[in-house]
Formats: structure tokens, sequence, C-alpha cells
């Protein structure tokens, strides 16, 4: 995964981590949300929680860790993972010890996990779809399109792309707060250090990166409830995709955060007064554990060619020893986070030809850019897989 942006939480496990055990008590009485948090754990986790679900409180086996040590190989690597393990699950207060040194599941998280795996209980914690079919549904190629034009039309502002509309004001809240973007001398929002650090991510963890400073705002400045935002998360991480599900379901709060979200492009909804809404990839695909998925379907339009037979071809930049630099890219994404550092000079069909300059690299300094994060991080992980090329004509 992507080098985390500094002091801004991209992985929900910072932010679970640091909630109060009686907030993770509140959080574990929704099966979606318990299953979601199960889907992040590390593999290993998984399977102890699975080996203790349905022996606790039915016929009580009454083991230490030091027990649960026997499972795995007494191997360096081995014991490792299983440390990680059960810190993983300490911390989220999933597994605890208690007092006589035995093992324990959190009784919110077991039997609501127990509901969600043998459909048990009386709850709409995955969502209610609607009775009555939709008129015009939108395919699942519809909402990847919409999921990409909103997500990108954050990401096109904060590289200050021309005649970018304004993002909503939640998108404003969430870029100035988490320090992505500052005021300028004229006023103007600019990128920040952070900001384009935040534009090196993949898709998955810019999402939830913005979520989580979303559910800070939420918190401070919306008073909204911090258990119900997490569950409404989780929720839609565990919705089907191309599916539609009734809006008339959700409590205040959650109408309000689909309003937001839906400007985030992790939702759809015809109108904002539509009684219907459809999960995009973003969101379906937040608790999946494979952003590749996230990645290849959203971000289709950062790579530059299509063949014949369908598959997607990846771009590449010729960067010559004399600063000349050649992206092969038809994305108005990918030429304006170059315009950050170079100065563009003919735009082809397929093709940009721009130049490193003293000048250009003073302005992307001035931007808070380093000049490893051009260099290492740019090139080497450009946020639409572009491959460095370095021709040197000096022989």
């Amino acid at each position: 995964m992507p080098t985390a942006v500094t002091h801004f939480k991209t992985n929900i496990y910072e932010c679970l981590e640091a909630l109060p055990k009686p907030t993770l008590d509140q959080l574990y009485k929704e099966p979606a949300t318990c299953l979601a948090i199960f889907r992040l754990l590390p593999p290993l986790a998984r399977q102890l929680v699975m080996s203790l679900l349905f022996t606790q409180p039915i016929s009580p086996v009454n083991l230490t860790q030091s027990d649960l040590r026997l499972w795995v190989k007494n191997e360096e690597e081995a014991l490792a993972k299983f440390h990680e393990a059960l810190d993983k699950l300490s911390k989220l207060s999933i597994m605890t010890t208690d007092s006589s040194g035995y093992i324990q599941i959190n009784s919110s998280f077991r039997e609501r996990f127990q509901d969600c795996l043998t459909g048990g209980g009386d709850h709409q914690s995955f969502g209610v779809s609607c009775e009555r079919p939709a008129k015009d549904k939108p395919d699942i190629a519809f909402l990847d399109r919409h999921a990409m034009k909103q997500w990108e039309e954050i990401l096109h502002f904060m590289v200050g792309t021309e005649s970018t509309r304004q993002p909503s004001a939640a998108v404003l809240k969430v870029v100035t707060r988490a320090k992505l973007m500052k005021e300028g001398k004229d006023k103007q929002l600019m990128i920040t250090n952070k900001g384009f650090q935040f534009l090196l991510q993949d898709v998955n963890t810019q999402v939830w990166a913005f979520l989580i400073q979303y559910l800070d705002i939420a918190d401070e400045l919306l008073h909204m409830n911090v258990v119900e935002v997490l569950n409404f998360f989780f929720m839609l991480g565990s919705l089907e995709l191309g599916m539609d599900y009734s809006v008339e379901a959700l409590t205040p709060t959650q109408k309000q955060l689909l309003d937001d979200l839906a400007n985030f492009g992790l939702a759809y909804r015809r109108k904002k007064g539509s009684s219907r809404y459809y999960p995009t990839r973003l969101a379906t695909t937040l608790t999946s554990g494979n952003s590749a998925v996230v990645s290849s379907a959203v971000s289709s339009s950062t790579s530059t060619t299509t063949g014949d037979d369908g598959a997607t071809e990846q771009g590449f930049i010729i960067v010559e020893t004399n600063y000349k630099l050649y992206a092969y890219t038809e994305s108005k994404l990918q030429i304006s986070v170059l315009r950050l550092f170079c100065e563009l000079q003919t735009r082809f069909a397929n093709m940009v030809y721009a130049l490193i300059t003293r000048d250009s690299v003073r302005k992307a300094l001035k931007h808070g850019i380093t000049a490893n994060q051009v260099l290492k991080n740019l090139f080497l992980t450009f946020i639409l897989k572009i491959v460095y090329i370095l021709i040197d004509f000096s022989y």
C-alpha cells in the first residue's frame, strides 16, 4: 500500500483503534459493521475469530493466549503474525482477556456477527431494497461513470484544472481542515504538500482518507453521532452494486450523510428528493480489501489507450536528460498533475510535450511539493500508473 499521508489518517484501523470501548460496543450492535470490520482484519485474526465465534458461550472453552499460540507454527514469521493478530483484536475490543487469563470474544460482536452469518435477527443493517422496480434503472457501467466523474472532480479541483466547477461545501471543509489545500495570497485554494501526497494514493485509500476526515467534521461541526456515521459507512460497504435501496428506511442523519456521499461519488440518486439510491463501486469495495477493483473500474480514464480487444494499456513518460518530458496520456487529470511541476508546451491527441524548468520546479516547491515526491513518488508510483523511462543522449 502507498505511504500514508503524514499526520492524516488514511487507514480505518487508526480511526477505530482510537475509539473508546463503549463506542466500539455500540458499533458492534450492527451486523453489517461487524462483517465489515471482520473483512478488514488480517487473515490470521479472522481465523482466530471464526474458531472461537461459535464456541462461546454455548459450549465455553477456556483458552489462554498460550493455548492459541499452539495453533500456529513455531516460526518467527508465523509468531509475528500471531501477535499482530492478537494486538489488532485487542485494540478493537473484539477479543479480550478476563481476570483469569482466558480469551473472550466481545459479547456484542459475537451475537451480531453470529446473526450476520446465520441470517438471524430482526434488523435493517444491510439496507432495505426497494420493493417496486425502478423505471430506467441505471446499469453498473453508468454507476461506474458517475463515481469516476464525481471523484475526479474533487481531484481536478485540488490540482487546479481549469474550468473545474466548485465542489460541495462538504468537500471544501474536508480538503481545508485536512490541510490538503490552503489559501494562497490571492485567497484562492491551492494544493499543499499533504494534498500532493494524497494524490499519490490508490483510490481506495483516498476514499477512506476522505471519509475519516469527514467523520471528524460530522462529529465537531455537524454534531452527528459518530457511531451512526460509521455504521452507515460500513453499511454502504456491504450493499450490492447495481441494486437500489430505499431512502425512507434511513434515519435523518443517514439521509444527510447520503447527500454528501453522493457528492463524493459513493452513491447515486436521480435527484435529491428521490426515494431510492444506488451504491457505486467506490462504496461497495470499501471493506472488500481489494482496492485494485476500485482503481481499475473508477480510474479507467486514467489509462491512456484501449486496444481492439478491450484491454486497457498503461501509458508512459519519457524524460530526456535535457529535461524535456513526453507523457503519453489523454487524461486531463494526469496533465493537470504534470502542470504542477512542468511547463506544458504542446498537446497532441494522445501525448503532451512539456519542459521541467527552474521556474516550474520553484513553483512546485512553493506548493510544498518536495523534490523527493517528484522524483521518487511521481515517476515511480505515478497516481495514474505511468512508467518512468530515462533516455540518456550524453554518449
